[in-house]
């Protein structure tokens, strides 16, 4: 691929995303190289990623029921790390005022034409994803991607109503 043909984010990438409805501002941040990944953080990642709904919606499957652990907290970082440096795929948190981690999205190609968006915040942060998304897909077409699409189960009517409110629309079922 030649330059033009991938996505142009400058790192560390740091946006404002405003917290509905009190407008309270929370970052978005690259996971890359330049983040710091401190024993806060994995905890604060263990603990979200092990809240009921998203552990039961991303998690429990994939790990047989054990808990999301440290070893899992450090292999996204790693992995979201990664991508940033292969500039293939790209991981961002999302920090409350105070600076602890409650919210991730990602996207999970480098395919400028048509790329996946993923998501999942911690239930005590609710009102902050929509802004989030609309947050991501501004600045991804900043950075050259044509379009972004969502993968939504037909049952999680929590994210279908994210991704309708950031202004995507339904292909299907």
């Amino acid at each position: 691929m030649t330059s033009s043909n991938i996505p142009n984010f400058v790192t560390p990438f740091k946006r404002i995303v405003l917290h509905f409805p009190d407008n309270q501002a929370y970052g978005l941040r690259s996971i890359d190289d330049s983040f710091p990944v401190t024993p806060e953080l994995q905890q604060e990642l263990i603990a979200i990623c092990n809240e009921p709904l998203i552990y039961n919606r991303l998690f429990r499957a994939r790990l047989q029921g054990q808990p999301y652990g440290l070893e899992n907290s450090t292999y996204f970082t790693s992995w979201a790390q990664e991508g940033w440096r292969k500039n293939s795929w790209f991981v961002f948190l999302v920090l409350d005022p105070l600076g602890h981690a409650v919210a991730a999205v990602d996207i999970k190609s480098n395919n400028i034409d048509e790329a996946e968006i993923g998501y999942w915040a911690s239930t005590q942060s609710r009102g902050i994803m929509t802004n989030t998304v609309i947050t991501l897909c501004e600045s991804a077409r900043t950075a050259g991607y044509r379009r972004l699409y969502a993968l939504v189960a037909p049952d999680n009517a929590q994210s279908s109503s994210v991704v309708r409110r950031a202004g995507f629309t339904s292909a299907g079922k």
